[in-house]
């Protein structure tokens, strides 16, 4: 039953006209009455990596994709950067989105998602890069873009990827103690996990004062799950009592199996009512999962980064749904 309601809201977005997806008003009156409160996120990548841009402004401009976020639903953007794009200071694009997204209303989390634009970072330090860089990263892009009252949050760091859940809570505390040291009563923080961000089970800073800004952000995918999937989602993240978003989840649609597990998790995070989320991604070219965008040669208008998945828009949007 959910996926004809749900396919009935979106046969009217799927309305292609010219060369351009074209959204009709009706869309955004269906989509006031979803809860507004609930965290509609998408992943866009692009500054953590060498390419130092937003993915897929190949084909359109940074506008009119802010535009299309929000039309097809979304309501946050989480933005990842990496420690190099701030050393490398130029902001020109970055300046652009974030004027773009507070006039339509689309509200911000920058993830700081490593400190090399070439590969990822197993820790927030390195052999190149210390604890206080990165640290100075964060006040770096704060400061800049701190007066946009659109970006709510900081994801503190990507994705942890040890274990070890004592050094983590002992720098993910560090971390939060430094940003609302220099930007009080600001932000919300976003904790990931140990094990690449997929366990939030022992990651606990309620003593801090401030604990009422403080998410807990748990990231899932087909390829890093197993059977059976709600006692382990119950132990890594489902059972933490502090309030959870997911940062990181995607699939890709093609594939069955992957939309099995995905059907799956949709359905046990509203049994859960855990229903803030940020999809992983936008753009196509994410070899795992792929995107919400399609590339030319799987679209109908034979276009890069211009039609849109439904099938993945169709889950999403019954997850939003009451």
């Amino acid at each position: 039953m959910w996926f004809k309601k749900v396919f009935l809201n979106l046969f009217i977005i799927g309305s292609v006209l010219g060369k351009n997806l074209r959204i009709h008003q009706e869309v955004k009156k269906g989509l006031q009455k979803e809860e507004k409160s609930i965290i509609k996120g998408i992943n866009w990548f692009g500054f953590e990596t060498e390419y130092k841009n937003l993915m897929c402004t190949w084909s359109h401009d940074i506008e009119w994709h802010l535009n299309t976020i929000k039309e097809i639903g979304f309501n946050y953007i989480r933005l990842p950067f990496s420690l190099e794009y701030i050393i490398e200071g130029n902001w020109k694009e970055m300046d652009i989105f974030f004027k773009k997204s507070k006039e339509l209303g689309l509200d911000v989390v920058l993830d700081f998602h490593r400190l090399h634009s070439s590969h990822q970072s197993a820790k927030p330090y390195d052999n190149v890069y210390t604890f206080d860089d990165f640290l100075y990263g964060w006040k770096t892009i704060l400061e800049r873009y701190k007066d946009y009252d659109n970006l709510k949050a900081v994801d503190i760091f990507n994705e942890y990827q040890s274990g070890n859940y004592v050094e983590w809570n002992s720098l993910a505390r560090q971390i939060v103690s430094f940003l609302e040291t220099n930007f009080p009563e600001r932000f919300q923080y976003f904790i990931g996990g140990t094990n690449w961000g997929g366990n939030i089970h022992n990651m606990d800073l309620s003593d801090l004062p401030y604990h009422d800004r403080i998410r807990y952000s748990i990231h899932k995918y087909w390829f890093s799950d197993s059977e059976p999937y709600d006692e382990k989602w119950d132990y890594s993240f489902g059972d933490h009592k502090p309030v959870i978003n997911v940062g990181e989840w995607g699939y890709m649609s093609e594939v069955k199996s992957e939309t099995e597990w995905a059907e799956r998790f949709v359905e046990y995070l509203r049994e859960n009512d855990l229903r803030d989320t940020f999809f992983w991604t936008y753009s196509y070219n994410s070899g795992d999962t792929g995107g919400i965008l399609l590339e030319a040669s799987k679209s109908r208008t034979g276009q890069d980064c211009t039609d849109v998945d439904y099938k993945k828009m169709l889950l999403l949007h019954h997850l939003w749904e009451d």
